[in-house]
């Protein structure tokens, strides 16, 4: 799986400036395409697309110091359409135009390849079973994730889960989380991301409103991860999500089938329940490699 990472970072590397083909990176690292967004999105901190913005204009970064190409001739090579999105896309990066740049000869900020390696930490135990899941409706909103709208999907988690925001659980439940008394929003919630998607969804027993969109979880073997109980979504998603990614997978006999990936909340509306009860999973659906 390393390997296959490598392999899609180079390729990327090698077509900067060139037609880059997001196809043929995620073949090349033995993953889907939405897998590959989602791996990459974990371990980094940022969108593939964000990324490879960066290393481009990086790589024009350079160009433009060397001196040897017109500064419309690097931006077209890199994609860009005209001077005016180069450089308000350069400056933004940058903090300085294009054209200042050459003058100066100082003043860029560079941004370096990636690198994967496999760190083995023996000190992090991961709690973790197989599963063999039926087929399971879910119905709640879902909304799409570009790598563009957001900064990454951790902020666009919250803005679907926050009751000051979308509040997504508020369109599903009858009254609000801070409700005294209201059991509407205990229990399971689910976070699904598939097909460049997130979607915040339930059972339909949960549910005391019309939902617009559902889904079929599919039957099958799912690797479920469990965090200890008491921590909030927003910081325990992101480190199992990265264990998950950098170090079980990579020296599993499991591969990950398909592009699905479930988050599971199991929430309470009462403070002190939760501040002892609260725990989250995430489900993987897996296969044995061959």
């Amino acid at each position: 799986m390393l390997k296959g990472i490598h392999n899609a970072i180079g390729y990327i590397e090698s077509h900067l400036r060139a037609e880059l083909d997001l196809e043929e990176a995620c073949r090349l690292a033995y993953m889907t395409e939405d897998s590959f967004a989602r791996f990459f999105s974990y371990m980094t901190g940022m969108s593939l697309k964000e990324y490879i913005r960066r290393r481009r204009l990086s790589l024009a970064a350079e160009e433009i110091l060397l001196g040897r190409e017109k500064i419309i001739d690097i931006a077209l090579s890199l994609g860009y359409e005209s001077a005016d999105a180069f450089t308000r896309a350069f400056t933004k990066q940058h903090g300085i135009t294009p054209s200042r740049l050459r003058k100066e000869g100082g003043g860029a900020k560079l941004f370096p390849p990636v690198s994967f390696h496999i760190i083995m930490q023996g000190a992090t135990e991961m709690n973790y079973r197989i599963l063999d899941i039926p087929e399971t409706k879910l119905y709640g909103y879902a909304k799409p994730y570009d790598g563009m709208g957001y900064r990454n999907r951790e902020e666009l988690r919250h803005v679907m889960w926050a009751s000051d925001n979308e509040d997504i659980p508020g369109k599903l439940c009858e009254g609000t989380w801070n409700q005294p008394g209201n059991t509407a929003y205990d229990g399971v919630w689910y976070g699904v991301w598939q097909d460049g998607c997130y979607m915040i969804a339930r059972e339909e027993k949960d549910i005391q409103k019309e939902a617009p969109e559902s889904i079929a979880l599919p039957a099958g073997k799912y690797a479920a991860f469990t965090t200890e109980c008491g921590g909030l979504a927003w910081e325990e998603f992101p480190k199992l999500f990265s264990l998950i990614f950098e170090s079980w997978l990579p020296t599993s006999p499991y591969q990950q089938r398909g592009d699905l990936a479930i988050e599971v909340l199991h929430l309470w509306t009462d403070h002190d329940i939760r501040q002892k009860k609260r725990y989250y999973e995430v489900w993987i659906p897996v296969e044995l490699k061959e």
